[in-house]
């Protein structure tokens, strides 16, 4: 399908001696948008080439289409992105994948291993069942979900007292929109409920630690970033599987003051730990 994007690059008068910025595909997590990503883009965007998807059934790529009602696996959201990379004219890029944004950005450099020059991995664990600690109680959330919300407050409550993980609570916290015009107020979240239900549904049949393996053995970099306050990748699966899959090209980074949400939490490092990998 057609995916919505954003992107964000520098103008001719802003780097007049960058001659081709490297190119950035940013890939958010389960039920945020590729605005979610404006901040750190913010930060880089006068010498690289920034793009963020909507990925299916977020944000502007809604309504999946009816032949794609069930194609949620991580092979689907990549091929996905493939086709914007195609479409968009992009040769060669950098992925900076976000929780579910690291299964697809694992996927795509499957699918793309010649065009792929790294790939950064934030929060999300290599061989467990879901990549996570915590793949049935989320999905046992976005299933009694509400789509709306009568106003901001009664939603944050709704979200710190039910979702699995503050660090998600606090992401579609973030994400959520005041869709009303008049003065009553109609929070909602820019996603399809069925579609994050069926995201992690099939997310264990992502093989992570597969790809992982091959794409380094093709000679392509993989950083992986943990918080250490994380509740998604677990710290005993962290350092087991850090010597499961030692290998030269793949790296591991644990940080501490954070959780899940690493990239917004620790924004200005993740900045630079950015510029420093696409160096």
């Amino acid at each position: 399908m057609n995916l919505n994007y954003f992107r964000w690059m520098p103008g001719k008068n802003e780097a007049p001696n960058l001659a081709e910025p490297k190119t950035l595909v940013f890939l958010h997590g389960l039920g945020g948008t590729g605005q979610i990503w404006r901040p750190i883009a913010a930060q880089l965007e006068s010498q690289y080439d920034c793009v963020a998807p909507d990925q299916r059934g977020h944000g502007g790529s809604r309504p999946v289409p009816d032949d794609e009602k069930t194609r949620f696996h991580a092979e689907d959201y990549a091929q996905d992105i493939g086709t914007l990379i195609d479409q968009l004219g992009i040769q060669n890029f950098y992925l900076v994948g976000h929780s579910m944004g690291v299964r697809t950005a694992l996927a795509v450099c499957e699918q793309k291993m010649n065009q792929v020059l790294g790939v950064i991995a934030v929060d999300i664990g290599i061989s467990s069942e879901w990549g996570g600690g915590m793949g049935k109680p989320l999905g046992d959330f976005i299933r009694t979900l509400p789509e709306n919300f009568p106003d901001r407050t009664s939603m944050r409550e709704y979200l710190f007292k039910n979702c699995p993980d503050t660090s998600i609570a606090q992401y579609l916290s973030a994400v959520a929109k005041n869709t009303s015009t008049s003065e009553i107020e109609n929070w909602v979240f820019p996603f399809e409920h069925d579609s994050l239900v069926q995201t992690i549904a099939q997310a264990h049949e992502a093989p992570i630690g597969d790809w992982v393996t091959e794409i380094v053995t093709s000679g392509v970099r993989v950083l992986f970033l943990r918080g250490a306050n994380s509740k998604v990748w677990l710290k005993d699966e962290y350092e087991a599987q850090m010597k499961t899959y030692a290998h030269p090209l793949l790296e591991f980074e644990e940080w501490e003051n954070c959780g899940h949400g690493l990239p917004f939490e620790q924004r200005a490092k993740f900045v630079e730990k950015i510029k420093e990998f696409a160096t």
